[in-house]
């Protein structure tokens, strides 16, 4: 047997990938064949029979907390109020949680998530950790070795996450840049945390500060609350531009551009466009631990050209008691809340729904600060296989398979069930 006649290492058999039916054939780590009957004749030690099932590159969480994720459990066993609603107390409730980490436990929970991710055929997560004078570096480090341990399954882009501050914790600013210095990814910020605006843009030029440091991008929570004071969107995009990082700072939440007249929310908008920030909005803001968020002004973001996405943000824990983190329901959560439903008509699906699509595909994964794969002959071969034929099966989230490829290999996914009930027997 030649080199050539080798059996691949996988086949995907009758697949959907841009309205077309195609094989793909995966040989050392590599897509060698994608096309329609290109896995004729060949031999695999393993095949997908894909029943015309979408086949699309991994999806991306643009935003979450994976220190934090699942550390809900521990409200009750530590004897801390587990009923509240107003943000001084959350925030003092938070504290007293990090106060207890342990690296091995965040490493734990984050270990935890980070599969529960690969299971809905998620490939990249990006993920703030805090670091501060409360928890010092052990959030990160804990998210750091879960990331080692969990690499061939998912990439993990850390984020130092200074939530207490940069002016009213001064020891942060060190601690974020041992963590630069340690590999987080990029360097984040919550401006509106500090107590004055003069602190608060004091905050926003250490983070430009440190990002030009290190060489590395921005993922920042700006303007959190439908808070029309909270007015810091405007500079971030300004700075941006200033300091020659466009297309590599992201901003989530932005819940107060809502409460913007619309002329002032037309000229921040424009100004977000030219510094190609991309928007990250969280659908659980429409309400839970906090009252109304928002969801930005995310058709007018999109209409400036402006990339926006969805991300899950917290996950079972001090904020956000639920989450699974299925990219599918984010994104159909998006379409109501925008909403999306008005777009139209267009290529064979309404324009909504192919943007809702977007948010959770290559839209996210730019806000991420990573590359949306493309699949075609010569590339890595990581993809997901979903039972759906269109994407608005595949948003529906009907019962079916999903598998999660890395690699040319299958290292996740979720077994689904047909919803079924016995026919009522006639009388």
């Amino acid at each position: 047997m030649t080199a050539s006649e080798a059996p691949a290492d996988l086949i995907i058999e009758n697949a959907t990938h841009d309205g077309v039916r195609v094989d793909v054939v995966v040989r050392d780590g590599l897509i060698a064949a994608i096309g329609p009957g290109a896995s004729g004749g060949v031999v695999a030690r393993e095949r997908i029979v894909a029943d015309g099932g979408l086949i699309t590159s991994p999806f991306t969480e643009p935003h979450s907390h994976p220190d934090k994720a699942l550390s809900r459990r521990s409200i009750e066993r530590l004897g801390l109020p587990a009923r509240l609603t107003e943000r001084p107390k959350l925030m003092q409730r938070q504290r007293d949680l990090k106060a207890t980490f342990t690296r091995d436990e965040v490493a734990d929970r984050a270990g935890s998530f980070l599969r529960l991710a690969a299971s809905q055929g998620i490939g990249t997560v990006a993920g703030q950790a805090d670091i501060d004078t409360v928890t010092g570096l052990t959030s990160f480090e804990g998210v750091m070795d879960a990331r080692e341990k969990h690499t061939d399954l998912v990439d993990l882009r850390v984020t130092a996450f200074p939530q207490e501050g940069l002016v009213q914790d001064p020891g942060a600013y060190d601690l974020v840049a041992a963590a630069l210095t340690a590999g987080a990814h990029r360097v984040g910020g919550w401006p509106n945390n500090e107590q004055s605006q003069e602190d608060q843009l004091t905050h926003l030029d250490q983070v430009f500060e440190l990002a030009e440091r290190f060489g590395v991008g921005i993922d920042i929570n700006i303007d959190y609350f439908t808070d029309p004071t909270e007015r810091l969107l405007e500079p971030l995009a300004e700075r941006t531009v200033a300091h020659g990082m466009q297309g590599m700072v992201n901003a989530n939440h932005v819940g107060a551009l809502e409460t913007y007249a619309d002329d002032d929310a037309r000229r921040v908008i424009e100004k977000v466009a030219d510094a190609r920030i991309a928007v990250t909005v969280c659908p659980s803001n429409l309400g839970g631990s906090y009252p109304y968020r928002g969801v930005s002004r995310a058709n007018e973001l999109l209409a400036a050209g402006v990339t926006v996405t969805v991300g899950t943000g917290n996950f079972q824990d001090n904020w956000e008691p639920f989450g699974n983190l299925d990219p599918m329901d984010l994104a159909r959560l998006a379409w109501h809340a925008f909403p999306l439903s008005d777009e139209g008509e267009g290529d064979g699906v309404d324009k909504g729904i192919a943007t809702a699509w977007r948010l959770v595909t290559d839209h996210a994964a730019r806000a991420a600060g990573v590359p949306f794969g493309e699949l075609r002959a010569g590339a890595k071969a990581d993809f997901v296989v979903l039972a759906a034929t269109t994407i608005t099966d595949a948003l529906r989230n009907e019962p079916g398979p999903r598998r999660l490829v890395r690699g040319g290999q299958i290292v996740a996914g979720r077994v689904g069930e047909l919803w079924t009930a016995p026919e009522p027997a006639r009388a």
